[in-house]
């Protein structure tokens, strides 16, 4: 039987995104022994993922998420701080506050802060994963030109996809906005610049059914939802950006969770589960933001040692 090697500290946070990173500042300043465990190969979360300027995170004016995120990690320089990357965690056990990772070390706290995140949502339909990178974009505002002269498709109706739809608009022959709703839910200043672009072509009440081509993507399948008739669109590129959803899948069964997967916490971003917390976008649906989730994670830890304080005591 395999020896598994127990690693102690006092709060285990698990994702290093602006959350994961912002509460193992804040552990640090309150003298609490943390470690931050993420599954992507580098720190900085979906900052990594934001090409485009970053301009309202205060104090801050950054040309991307990646720049962001070399700002954060500069607070580190001078703290006693502990990350690991490339951590796949096997198990959760909040009964042992622990956490086990594939190679059988285990982690074990006096507290578990989650800040695993969201991640894009997939339409889960026939082609999308065959197509991606072959036609379907990671991101409009990192890969725009490729879409110069060409035909290109957007998927979605909120900020996300109608800021795509304008930033690949400046370069393409003809962007193609695809809403499966009547209207846009974009912010309206968004609406407006779509409205009066002659490049932007948008369809309501239509959702994409399937990708296809040969080695690359050259169509998609389109459903019109109030006729229920289809029809084939040539396109040359593709974005997806219908919502995201939360990385809670380790915590499912542990903690309560709504019905998308987020956590339920109170305003000290306590969970249903004792010394178990969750901060950032996992645990915000409904205005999810960069500087709320730097935010969520002070407000956290300081009730981490509050509870420790208060069980001294006990």
């Amino acid at each position: 039987m395999t020896e598994i090697n127990s690693i102690e500290r006092d709060v285990l946070i698990i994702g290093g995104g602006p959350a994961g990173l912002s509460a193992s500042l804040w552990c640090a300043d309150m003298g609490l022994r943390s470690v931050v465990l993420d599954r992507s190969p580098e720190l900085g979360g979906q900052l990594l993922r934001i090409y485009n300027p970053i301009k309202n995170h205060i104090g801050f004016e950054t040309e991307n998420g990646r720049e962001l995120s070399g700002r954060f990690l500069e607070s580190f320089k001078h703290v006693e701080h502990e990350h690991f990357v490339g951590i796949e965690i096997a198990d959760l056990d909040i009964d042992s506050m622990s956490l086990t990772i594939a190679d059988n070390r285990r982690f074990i706290g006096r507290a578990i802060v989650a800040a695993t995140g969201v991640r894009r949502r997939s339409l889960g339909v026939e082609g999308e994963t065959r197509f991606a990178g072959k036609g379907i974009l990671d991101s409009g505002a990192r890969q725009r030109k490729s879409a110069a002269g060409k035909r290109v498709a957007v998927i979605g109706g909120a900020d996300a996809a109608v800021e795509n739809a304008l930033m690949l608009a400046e370069f393409a022959e003809k962007v193609i906005l695809i809403h499966r709703g009547p209207e846009l839910t974009a912010r309206e200043e968004f609406v407006r610049r779509v409205i009066e672009n002659p490049r932007i072509e948008t369809r309501f009440n239509a959702v994409v059914r399937g990708f296809s081509g040969d080695q690359s993507l050259d169509t998609i399948e389109l459903l019109d939802r109030a006729t229920e008739t289809a029809e084939d669109i040539a396109v040359d590129l593709a974005v997806i950006r219908i919502g995201v959803t939360p990385n809670s899948e380790l915590l499912r069964g542990k903690i309560e969770l709504d019905e998308a997967g987020y956590a339920f916490v109170n305003s000290h971003y306590e969970t249903s589960a004792s010394a178990v917390y969750a901060i950032g976008d996992l645990s915000n649906p409904t205005a999810p933001t960069i500087s709320g989730a730097v935010g969520s994670a002070a407000t956290a830890v300081k009730s981490v040692n509050a509870y420790f304080a208060a069980r001294r005591f006990l």
